[in-house]
């Protein structure tokens, strides 16, 4: 089976956790034998927390590919795995400054 993400959402940018869940509810109700292609043809941009949801949600999937995935999304999927460079270790400050 083949998800065209454009064709699904309409657009070329994916911002948030809310539209990967989708992208997960809609997996999840095919069987774990099929093979999925998640195709990003046309998607210009993927936010980090897209990714990381999307990550996330189909971490104990098999049979998951990615295809047409631009340089920009394939960097932000490996950021979104990734911690967070910076060490916070005051947390009172951190929520005092946001």
């Amino acid at each position: 089976m083949e998800m065209k993400l454009y064709d699904m959402f309409g657009i070329d940018t994916l911002r948030d956790r809310q539209t990967a869940l989708l992208v997960i509810r809609e997996i999840s109700e095919i069987p774990n034998s099929c093979t999925v292609k998640i195709d990003f043809a046309h998607i210009i941009f993927a936010s980090r927390s897209f990714c990381h949801e999307l990550l996330v949600g189909l971490k104990d999937r098999k049979n998951i590919s990615f295809q047409n995935v631009n340089t920009e999304v394939k960097n932000m999927m490996i950021a979104a795995l990734k911690k967070p460079n910076i060490p916070i270790t005051d947390p009172i400050k951190v929520t005092a400054i946001s």
